[in-house]
């Protein structure tokens, strides 16, 4: 979630008018602009790592992203969907210096990046191993009727 979109979730009585800090109620100043605190209270540091995400480290990820898929076929959506994925987060990283301008641009913390490209590598053994895009030409999806709830309450009691 962007900054500026958590800070839209924030009570109007607990925003700033003109700063970029809010008073709590214990009396503390937390000063929204530090991505780091602003992090610390958000829970990103609790749920998600304990050390600080950075570009050089979501850009080797990345990479094994990359690296790990390669082992699928190359006429897989999902293949394409992943290298498409971290294609651009590549190039977002490359195109901006900060580690906050890419989270902005990228609309997501650090950590939050780099713990998707760990599971992405765990995930894609599973892929490979059950081929979920073999699917073979006699095969046919089951259909279901639809029955609208009303229909069904209205029906009388056997």
């Amino acid at each position: 979630m962007a900054l500026r979109q958590l800070c839209n979730l924030l009570p109007s009585s607990l925003r700033a008018t003109g700063q970029r800090s809010f008073r709590a109620v214990a009396d503390v100043e937390i000063d929204l602009a530090d991505r780091e605190t602003l992090k610390k209270y958000v829970g990103v540091r609790d749920h998600l790592s304990r050390e600080a995400g950075s570009k050089a480290s979501l850009m080797t990820a990345l990479r094994g992203v990359l690296e790990a898929v390669k082992v699928l076929p190359s006429v897989s959506d999902y293949r394409r969907a992943v290298e498409a994925t971290c294609q651009y987060r590549l190039s977002v990283c490359e195109a901006n210096d900060a580690d906050a301008s890419i989270e902005e641009v990228l609309d997501a913390h650090m950590e939050e990046l780099i713990k998707e490209c760990k599971e992405e590598v765990h995930l894609i053994p599973l892929m490979n191993e059950n081929r979920p895009w073999d699917v073979p030409a006699t095969y046919s999806v089951p259909v279901f009727d639809y029955h609208d709830a009303a229909e069904v309450l209205a029906a009388p009691k056997k």
